[in-house]
């Protein structure tokens, strides 16, 4: 077991490495998010507070997204819109020998006729700790506030079992919705 981490953090990486690289300076807006780059904006939400994302528990991570989102308005200024939503979303992943259970809190934004695009933090635990959990994904948009919404997650299996737990990483994650 003490191989698995270091492959599921070297899956991670990888895979995060073609966005990284295709990413782009971006302008900031009036309104607080880089114009076509929340990843960015998550990045210097965490930096001014001196958040360590890779110390980072459920529970802690719920709360870094809920106050980005908060804090930080869209381009749009809308908030709580489908254009404009955090997302919840957990279940089993794989990436050749690499498994794990990713319970992910993402921010997603829809540009005017552009592609949707998310940034977040996943956090990674072991497979079997999460093997007899279905996959699961809600928005704040589907809620009629976002305290429910964040009721809705802290009563969720995922977030029962793993909040206390220690992940096997955590990281940030961007790109489009899949």
């Amino acid at each position: 077991m003490h191989l698995l981490k270091p492959i599921v953090l070297a899956g991670v990486l990888l895979a995060s490495l073609p966005a990284a690289a295709a990413e782009q300076p971006a302008a900031t807006g009036t309104t607080g998010l880089p114009a076509g780059s929340p990843f960015a904006a998550l990045e210097a939400h965490l930096r001014q507070r001196h958040i360590e994302v890779a110390s980072l528990s459920v529970g802690q991570a719920l709360d870094v997204m809920v106050n980005w989102y908060r804090l930080t308005p869209s381009a749009s200024g809308a908030a709580s819109t489908p254009r404009d939503t955090l997302v919840y979303r957990y279940g089993g992943w794989s990436e050749g020998c690499a498994t794990g259970f990713k319970l992910s809190f993402l921010r997603r934004i829809a540009d005017d006729g552009g592609p949707e695009q998310f940034a977040g933090i996943t956090l990674m635990f072991e497979p079997a700790g999460g093997a007899d959990l279905a996959p699961f994904g809600t928005a704040l948009s589907d809620w009629p506030s976002l305290e429910a919404f964040m009721a809705a997650v802290e009563g969720s299996p995922a977030f029962k079992r793993f909040g206390g737990g220690t992940p096997m990483s955590v990281g940030m994650e961007r790109g489009g919705l899949r």
